[in-house]
């Protein structure tokens, strides 16, 4: 090996592995360069670790492979994979790379790489050759995205740990992908539909992502595309957020998959959908890289994980038994807000744009403007003194016609908070809203922070509202709530089509409830939920009851 420009320490060690120097490369780089350049590129490079894990998932069998890395790097997922295909393979004999990265001043690091990777392979009598593209992903490869070029290069094996950050909807990427996404999608979901248009039929897809897609009105229409393109064959899931990426301190819910692309349908052929959706998927996760050797495996049908006749079509990922017996009691109830003629909307304030509305003290023409801090687990506080993130909240509106379209009637609602905290112990907070609380007050404001639910013809019992509240507060509906939903929103759209049991029997919750508070009765919501749906499931090892 020729020394170049780098500097010596930089060089390739005697017997390192490809990926161990790829690993030095990326440490070091990453020592150079500043949080503000990570974030703005959505750079975070995969650990050693987790690049050897992911590359194992590799089962291609094939004399001469062709790799696609969209997002190289300093190229450690590539120089695993090659490795692994050396231990694992009996016939490879060729390996061509291709590769992407826009970052111009990581680009001689991945050329090291690449050049010793070649020396490395071409030592064990294997051809090797690269080819590093410095054009961005998706505008170079945009036109697959909408089929409007029928031949490109296609590929055996695409890994990747695409970048993470929100595309804004006037981005030339976003413009470029308008044909497949909703709404300010995320950029890794765009690497992962390009990547599975570039695939070979039968070839694999590998790449490690935040679970986000999993559900969510933004990822809709990237889930209806991608799981009619691609069969998922394996997941794997880290349980803690600090874990996979924990160099760089993200808190994140990453997941690792693994992906086959479906047989091409030609034109006149008849074909269900979604083929293999009586096909499996392998689940395994761990708490993160240390245990990544002693995870948990089960199998399980496709379709018990995705429902494909469904219109979200969410993927559920249950990481436990009990996961598994929440999602089966949520299978038999077939009721909703949708049936039960109830709607669910956002609130109408935006902070930022009602400023010069919002008051701190009561005027006569001002009602009160409900926040998400107002909320907690079955208590509506209100006024809420308390500074909340170091800065108060006026507790009143102004009401005029300039407010009116922001208001809402002074009803009975379940009012339900639409973030919770990254490290929250529960994901669905809302309380019970009586209009009561305000008598006669017509109108109230409710901030943006917060959905509310409602009956679109009637009006809500107070009955019928604290037995809403109580099963969204419950330990069962928060466990069901994790296994699809990765992040800290509540989505109006998913709660819309939430499995939901009898309505008779929620109201019946709610006024045994009701009977507990007038009588100023402690009760426990987990048993009553338990007791009035008539459900046998233990709760204790999760929630320490």
């Amino acid at each position: 090996m020729e020394r170049n420009s780098l500097d010596f320490n930089l060089l390739p060690l005697i017997g390192e592995d490809p990926s161990e120097y790829a690993d030095r490369l990326g440490v070091f780089y990453a020592s150079k360069i500043t949080d503000e350049h990570k974030k703005d590129l959505g750079q975070y490079f995969t650990p050693l670790p987790v690049a050897k894990f992911m590359a194992n998932f590799c089962n291609v069998e094939k004399e001469q492979i062709k790799i696609l890395d969209p997002g190289c790097g300093v190229g450690i997922l590539s120089a695993a994979l090659a490795e692994a295909l050396v231990f694992n393979s009996t016939y490879i004999k060729k390996i061509e790379l291709v590769v992407f990265e826009t970052d111009l001043n990581l680009l001689p690091l991945a050329e090291s790489c690449f050049k010793y990777l070649g020396f490395w392979l071409n030592r064990k009598g294997i051809e090797f050759t690269f080819f590093l593209c410095k054009n961005d992903f998706i505008l170079h490869n945009s036109l697959v995205l909408s089929n409007q070029e029928d031949t490109y290069e296609t590929y055996d094996i695409i890994i990747s740990n695409p970048p993470y950050f929100k595309l804004p909807k006037n981005d030339e990427r976003a413009i470029a992908a308008r044909s497949v996404i909703y709404g300010q999608t995320n950029i890794y979901t765009v690497f992962l539909l390009i990547a599975a248009k570039l695939l070979n039929e039968n070839a694999q897809l590998i790449f490690i992502t935040p679970r986000s897609f999993c559900s969510g009105n933004y990822f809709r229409l990237f889930r209806e595309i991608f799981f009619s393109v691609i069969d998922l064959k394996k997941i794997h899931l880290f349980d803690s957020r600090k874990a996979a990426f924990k160099r760089d301190k993200i808190l994140q819910e990453n997941i690792i998959i693994e992906a086959i692309k479906k047989k091409r349908i030609e034109p006149g052929q008849f074909a269900l959908t979604y083929i293999d959706n009586e096909g499996e998927i392998e689940l395994s996760s761990s708490v993160g890289i240390e245990d990544i050797n002693e995870r948990r495996t089960k199998r399980y049908k496709s379709r018990s994980l995705i429902n494909f006749e469904s219109y979200q079509k969410i993927l559920h990922l249950p990481s436990s038994e009990l996961d598994e017996q929440v999602i089966q009691i949520f299978k038999t109830w077939t009721g909703s807000l949708k049936l039960y003629d109830l709607e669910i909307s956002t609130g109408k304030v935006v902070d930022f744009r009602s400023r010069n509305m919002i008051r701190y003290r009561k005027y006569k023409n001002a009602v009160p403007l409900l926040w998400l801090h107002n909320v907690e687990a079955m208590n509506f506080i209100w006024p809420y003194a308390k500074v909340y993130k170091g800065k108060s909240k006026g507790q009143f509106i102004v009401e005029d016609e300039s407010s009116l379209s922001r208001l809402v009637e002074n009803k009975n609602y379940v009012l339900l908070r639409r973030f919770s905290t990254k490290d929250d112990n529960r994901r669905l907070i809302a309380a019970p809203y009586n209009r009561s609380t305000f008598p006669g007050i017509g109108m109230i404001g409710i901030e943006n922070h917060l959905n509310y639910i409602y009956h679109k013809n009637d009006e809500l019992t107070i009955e019928q509202t604290i037995g809403l509240a109580a099963i969204l507060n419950s330990h069962l509906f928060d466990l069901y709530f994790r296994t699809f939903n990765g992040n800290i929103n509540v989505s109006a759209t998913e709660l819309r089509d939430f499995p939901l049991p009898s309505f008779q029997l929620i109201q019946l919750l709610g006024k045994r409830i009701s009977g507990f508070i007038q009588h100023k009765v402690s009760y426990d919501i987990e048993n009553l939920v338990l007791e009035t749906f008539n459900l046998n499931i233990n709760l204790s090892k999760i929630y320490g009851q």
